[in-house]
């Protein structure tokens, strides 16, 4: 199921990074770039169709909002890192749209990454600027421009209105009328970025904000099922319960227990 990672949509130098191994991570988008380093092994990584495996020492560069999946084999490792465009805005202002493909850098830069970009944390801030700077170029001078993908941005104005609207009821020809397009040639823009059902987006979207909301306990669970357009509380617990596992209710008590 295709997810939007809303942690890894947030600007104003939001940065994470992690070393996986033996993970899977399921089609997914978010607002911020992506990038992945081999660190042994073969990890393979799909962007928008496009499928790349990654040996020792290979990056890949993914942009905002391009649809992406990553499957890191057992045995193998992969750094990946997270961040908003505030780190490198020269680069976003040209290159935001691109998808590349995989790279190397040269060794004596591979070897200042290592130490100081390649790990589980976060750098000091100009040290880690200068080091994501230092990737964009390698991927500039270095990958191939496989494709500049223009209709990514169809993918944030879709997201954005949607989750605008979230308390009304929405439709796909409503989206469709609202942002200017035809409602066939939408469709089959939703199709080819989303691959799920249009209802099971919205209600996708109306979880993750519904997750945001039950962690202020000063809104009641019947305000934010209004405030999210689930219509009724019944429905909220069903379509909650259907994505998460748990009722909302027991989400605010699983994180209550978790910042005590």
């Amino acid at each position: 199921m295709l997810q939007h990672q809303v942690t890894n949509s947030r600007g104003n130098y939001n940065y994470n990074a992690f070393i996986y191994t033996d993970t899977v991570w399921d089609n997914h988008f978010h607002s911020n770039f992506e990038l992945v380093y081999g660190m042994a092994g073969e990890t393979m990584v799909t962007c928008s169709g496009i499928s790349h495996i990654l040996q020792k020492g290979e990056l890949l560069l993914i942009s905002p909002y391009v649809v992406h999946s990553l499957k890191i084999k057992s045995g193998a490792k992969a750094w990946v890192g997270v961040f908003s465009e505030s780190f490198v805005p020269n680069f976003a202002a040209t290159y935001s749209l691109c998808i590349f493909s995989k790279f190397k850098c040269e060794n004596r830069m591979e070897d200042f990454l290592t130490e100081f970009l390649f790990f589980a944390g976060e750098p000091e801030r100009f040290l880690l600027q200068s080091c994501l700077y230092m990737v964009c170029s390698a991927c500039v001078n270095n990958a191939t421009l496989q494709r500049e993908n223009h209709d990514v941005s169809f993918v944030e104005k879709v997201v954005s209105y949607i989750s605008e609207h979230l308390q009304e009821e929405i439709t796909m020809v409503e989206v469709a009328e609202a942002l200017n397009y035809e409602y066939h040639y939408f469709s089959s823009l939703f199709n080819q970025f989303f691959s799920i059902h249009f209802k099971l987006f919205i209600n996708m979207l109306r979880f993750e904000q519904a997750c945001k909301l039950l962690d202020n306990h000063s809104v009641s669970i019947t305000e934010i099922c209004s405030l999210c357009g689930f219509g009724s509380v019944r429905n909220f617990n069903r379509v909650f319960k259907s994505l998460g596992g748990i009722t909302p209710l027991e989400y605010r008590k699983n994180r209550q227990v978790i910042r005590q």
